[in-house]
C-alpha cells in the first residue's frame, strides 16, 4: 500500500457519547460516529421522513414564481425550461417538465451543448426558443449569473424564472423571479441541488403528487455531489425508495440495460453506474436524449434511448481509459508526478471527459491536476483539486493567461491560448509554491471512531448502514481498528487483492486491502497493525458477514508506548528525592537479588491483596508475562500507564504519584530514573517489594543501546531522505529503516537541530527534506543526545546506591 495518507481522528466529546448512549438506546460506536461529526439533530438525522421536508413557501421566490408560471398556462402560453447538460440539470428539466404537464401546460425544453455552447444561458438559444413562440423561461440549474442574457430576453419580450443553486454572484440577472437558496435568508437550508430547488418548485405547483417526482429528485442530488445532510438526506432517502420501485419507464430501462436490475439500488448505484449513462450523452454529444429518456411514456422509446445512453458511456469510458493512459504516460516520462499542481495538455482530448481523467489523476497522484484538451490554438480545460488547495484561486491568480475561467474550490475549469500553456504551469505551481505546503496536499483519512475494546461485528456493521445514505457531508465512517495482531494473510484474485485474518481479545476480523499485494503491503503473520477502514457488509456465497474495507494500514512497533515513556522520562525527568526519612512512608520489604523473583510474584498475585508490579525493562517484561502463562495464571491486567486493576503489571510509567488502590507494590526491576522509584516508597500504608538483582543492570543498559543513535543511524535516515523518501509515521515502523521508532524521533530532533534535515508534522506523518548547513556538524553536540548522554550517566549514578547494603543510604 503505497499510497500515503494521514490519520486524523476527529474531536470527540466523552460525555455527549454517553449522552447519546443512553437516550437514543445506540451502540457505543455509533454514537462515537455522530459526536465526532457533530450531529445535532440526532432525531431527524436517523429517521428522515417526507414529514420533515421544510414547506415549499420557505424558499423565496417559490409564491412568486407558482403565481406567474400560472397566470401563463392559463394564458396557454408556451413555456421552455433552460437546463443544463449534466445530471442534475438533466434531471432537474425533467422534474418541472412532468410537473408543469401535470398542470396542463405548454411546455418545452432546452440543454445546451457541452462542446458547442458551454455552460448555462447564451444569447442565440434565447433567440430560438423566442422564435419558437416561448412567453416564459425558467431556468433550472443554471441562470444565476446570466446578467446579459436575461437582459436580453426581457428585451425580446420573454418572462424569466431563474431557479438556481450555484454560488450568488456580486450582480444578480433582473429576472422577473430568482430563486436561490443561497441568497441572504433566501431558506433554512441552503445546500439543495439543483433538481432540490426545481423540486421545491414543483411542490408548490401540484403538492404531494411532486413526491412522484423523487425517484429523480434524489438522482440529481446524489450525482451533484451535495452534502447529504438537512433536507438533503430526506430527499435521498425518500428518493432511494421511490427508485427501487421506480413507475419512470426511462429509469425503469435504464437500470436494466446497466444490469442492476432487482438489486436493492443505493448511493452508490446512482453515482457509479447510473448518472455515468445519463452524463455520457452530453459528454460526448447532445443531453437532449437523457431529458427525453426521463419523461417519455413510451417503453419502447425508453428502451431505445436506454441502449444508445449505455453505447455513448462505453464510448465515454474507452476515450477516458485513452487519454488517462497518456496523462499517466505524460506524468512519469516528464518527471511530473512532484509538481504542487499536475498540468497536462494534449491536441485531440475531449473537453466533455478530461474533467473525469483529471478526478483519477489526483487520486492517484494525491495532488491537483488540470488536463487541457487543445484544438487548434485553442485549449479547453476542467481540473480538480484536494482538500486544502482552492483551485479558483489560483486559476485567478493566473487570470492573465485565461481566456475565461470559473468553478470553486474543488474543480475550475477554464479556455487557454496554446502559447500560454507553459506559462500557465509554472504561474499556478508558482502560487501553489507560495501558499501550500506539500505536506499539506497529503490527503486526510477523518476517523470517526476508534475501536479499542468494542465489539465490532456484524450487527455493527447493520447499525451503521442505518446511517445512510452516504455521500458529501456524511461519508462511509472511517474506524480506527488499533492493536490487531494478523493471524493469516491471504492473496486474492491473483493477488491483486490481499485479505487478512486478525485477531485482537476474543473478536476476528476479516480485512480486505483492494488493489494492494500482500508482498507490496510488507506485513507478516504475527505482526501487530493499526488499520484504518470502513465497516461493511458482505453477502458473499450469500452469508451475511462483516468485514473490514481497509484504507490505510500501518505495522505497529512492538512495545511503542513503552519506548515512547522511557524516552520522556529520560529527557523531561524532574529532580525527585526523599527530603528527609519522614517522607520515606512504606513498609519496605527488601528482597534486593532475590533468586525467583518471577515466582516471589506470582505468590503475591495469588494472594488476596491488590497487587502492583513495577517493570522497567522489555526483556523482564516479556520474561514475567511468558513465566505466567506457563504457570497457568492469567488473572492480571497490562499497562503502559496507571489505573487501577486487581492485578496490574505497570510497564515503564512516567510516574506513580497516587496508588492508593493497591497494597503490594513490587519495584521488579532497576529503574531508569529515581522519580517512580521515590514515588513508591513515599506512598504511606503500602509494602513496597525490592526484587531487583545486578543482573538487572545489562537489561537496562541494553535499552539505552536500543534508543541511543549511532553514526551508522543518521547515515542510513540521510541516505534515505536523498533517495527521495519524503513521507515516515509516527509510532509505526518504516520497512525499509527499520529503525525503532523512539531512536528514530531521536534521530530527526539531533537531525534538525544541527540543520541537517527540515522537519514538519501532520497528524501521525513526518515530512523530511535536506536541510543545508555550509559546514561540518558534530551530531554528538545536538542538545537531544546530550540530555540521553547524562540520563545514563545520572542511571549509572543511581545504580551505585540502588545496590548500598544498608537499605537507608540509597535514600540520601
Amino acid at each position: 500500500m503505497d499510497k500515503i495518507y494521514r490519520w486524523v481522528v476527529r474531536e470527540r466529546d466523552l460525555k455527549r457519547i454517553e449522552e447519546l448512549k443512553v437516550k437514543y438506546h445506540l451502540d457505543g460506536i455509533v454514537a462515537q460516529i455522530l459526536s465526532s461529526r457533530g450531529v445535532k439533530g440526532v432525531e431527524e438525522f436517523l429517521m428522515p421522513s417526507l414529514d420533515r421536508l421544510i414547506p415549499p413557501f420557505k424558499l423565496k421566490g417559490v409564491k412568486e414564481a407558482k403565481g406567474l408560471i400560472e397566470k401563463h398556462i392559463k394564458e396557454d402560453s408556451l413555456i421552455t425550461i433552460y437546463g443544463d447538460y449534466d445530471v442534475d440539470g438533466i434531471t432537474s428539466t425533467s422534474l418541472l417538465y412532468l410537473a408543469l404537464k401535470e398542470l396542463g401546460a405548454k411546455v418545452d425544453y432546452y440543454i445546451p451543448e457541452r462542446l458547442s455552447e458551454g455552460y448555462g444561458i447564451n444569447e442565440e438559444a434565447l433567440e430560438k426558443i423566442a422564435y419558437e413562440g416561448a412567453k416564459l423561461v425558467i431556468t433550472v440549474d443554471c441562470g444565476i449569473t446570466a446578467l446579459k442574457e436575461v437582459e436580453k430576453a426581457k428585451k425580446m419580450g420573454l418572462d424569466v424564472i431563474i431557479t438556481d443553486h450555484h454560488s450568488i454572484p456580486e450582480e444578480i440577472p433582473e429576472a422577473d423571479v430568482v430563486i436561490n437558496p443561497h441568497l441572504p435568508g433566501a431558506y433554512p437550508f441552503p445546500e439543495l441541488a439543483g433538481v432540490g430547488v426545481a423540486f421545491k418548485l414543483a411542490q408548490a405547483l401540484i403538492g404531494e403528487q411532486a413526491f412522484e417526482f423523487l425517484d429523480l429528485v434524489a438522482l440529481g442530488t446524489v450525482a451533484d455531489i451535495v452534502p447529504l445532510i438537512g433536507e438533503n438526506r430526506v430527499i435521498v432517502k425518500e428518493g432511494l425508495k421511490r427508485l427501487n420501485n421506480t413507475a419512470n419507464l426511462g429509469l425503469k430501462a435504464l437500470i436494466e440495460i446497466a444490469g442492476i436490475a432487482g438489486l436493492q439500488l443505493d448511493e452508490y448505484h446512482i453515482g457509479f453506474i447510473i448518472a455515468p449513462r445519463l452524463n455520457a450523452a452530453g459528454r460526448l454529444k447532445s443531453a437532449k436524449a437523457a431529458v427525453r429518456l426521463l419523461i417519455t411514456s413510451d417503453e419502447k422509446e425508453a428502451q431505445d434511448i436506454a441502449k444508445y445512453l449505455n453505447e455513448e458511456n462505453l464510448k465515454r469510458q474507452a476515450i477516458e481509459n485513452t487519454i488517462l493512459r497518456e496523462a499517466i504516460e505524460k506524468i512519469e516520462k516528464e518527471g511530473l508526478k512532484d509538481d504542487k499542481v499536475i498540468v497536462l495538455w494534449q491536441e485531440g482530448w475531449h473537453p466533455g471527459v478530461i474533467g473525469i481523467v483529471s478526478s483519477k489523476i489526483t487520486e492517484m497522484y494525491k495532488r491537483p491536476s488540470i488536463l487541457i484538451g487543445l484544438s487548434g490554438e485553442e485549449g479547453k480545460g476542467s481540473g480538480r483539486s484536494v482538500e486544502g488547495f482552492n483551485i479558483y484561486k489560483a486559476l485567478n491568480y493566473c487570470k492573465d493567461l485565461l481566456v475565461k475561467y470559473g468553478g470553486h474550490e474543488m474543480a475550475g475549469g477554464l479556455t487557454i491560448q496554446k502559447e500560454n500553456l507553459k506559462l500557465f504551469k509554472d504561474k499556478i505551481n508558482e502560487y501553489a509554491d507560495r501558499f501550500v505546503k506539500e505536506i499539506d496536499l497529503v490527503p486526510a483519512l477523518k476517523i470517526d471512531a476508534v475501536v479499542k475494546k468494542d465489539k465490532v461485528d456484524l450487527e455493527i456493521a447493520k447499525k451503521i448502514q442505518q446511517l445512510k445514505p452516504f455521500g458529501v457531508g456524511n461519508p462511509k465512517p472511517l474506524l480506527l481498528f488499533e492493536g490487531l495482531t494478523i493471524d493469516k494473510i491471504f492473496d486474492i484474485k491473483d493477488g491483486k487483492h490481499t485479505k487478512i485474518l486478525a485477531k485482537k481479545d476474543e473478536m476476528v476480523y476479516e480485512l480486505l486491502i483492494f488493489n494492494s499485494s500482500s508482498p507490496g503491503l510488507k506485513i507478516s503473520e504475527g505482526d501487530v497493525i493499526d488499520a484504518v477502514g470502513t465497516l461493511e457488509i458482505s453477502h458473499w456465497n450469500g452469508i451475511e458477514s462483516a468485514i473490514v474495507n481497509v484504507k490505510d494500514i500501518r505495522v505497529r512497533f512492538p512495545l511503542f508506548a513503552y519506548y515512547k515513556n522511557l524516552s520522556k522520562s529520560l529527557i523531561y525527568k524532574e529532580d525527585s528525592k526523599l527530603r528527609n526519612e519522614s517522607e520515606l512512608r512504606a513498609n519496605i520489604v527488601d528482597r534486593r537479588g532475590i533468586e525467583d523473583k518471577k515466582r516471589y510474584v506470582l505468590n503475591l498475585l495469588r494472594s488476596p491483596r491488590k497487587t502492583l508490579i513495577l517493570i522497567n525493562t522489555e526483556i523482564e517484561f516479556r520474561t514475567l508475562i511468558k513465566y505466567l502463562k506457563e504457570e497457568k495464571f492469567y488473572n492480571f491486567s497490562v499497562s503502559a500507564g496507571y489505573c487501577e486493576q486487581e492485578n496490574l503489571i505497570l510497564f515503564s510509567p512516567l510516574t506513580l504519584e497516587k496508588c492508593d488502590f493497591y497494597e503490594d507494590i513490587v519495584i521488579y526491576d532497576i529503574p531508569f530514573g529515581r522519580k517512580v522509584f521515590y514515588d513508591a516508597l513515599s506512598i504511606g500504608n503500602k509494602r513496597v517489594h525490592l526484587v531487583f538483582n545486578k543482573k538487572d543492570l545489562y537489561k537496562n543498559l541494553k535499552v539505552f543501546n536500543e534508543i541511543l543513535p549511532t553514526r551508522e543511524d543518521f547515515i542510513k535516515i540521510y541516505k534515505f531522505i536523498e533517495e527521495g523518501n519524503k513521507f515516515f509515521f509516527k509510532g509505526h515502523l518504516n520497512p525499509e529503516l527499520n529503525l525503532n521508532p523512539v531512536k528514530f524521533a531521536i534521530c530527526l530532533e539531533a537531525m534538525k537541530e544541527t540543520g541537517l534535515i527540515n522537519v514538519e508534522e501532520r497528524d501521525n506523518i513526518v515530512m523530511l527534506s535536506k536541510g543545508f548547513v555550509p559546514e561540518k556538524v558534530n551530531l554528538k553536540e545536538a542538545d537531544i543526545l546530550q540530555k540521553f548522554i547524562e540520563a545514563k550517566k545520572e542511571f549509572l549514578d543511581f545504580v551505585k546506591f540502588a545496590f548500598k547494603p544498608n537499605f537507608r543510604e540509597v535514600l540520601k
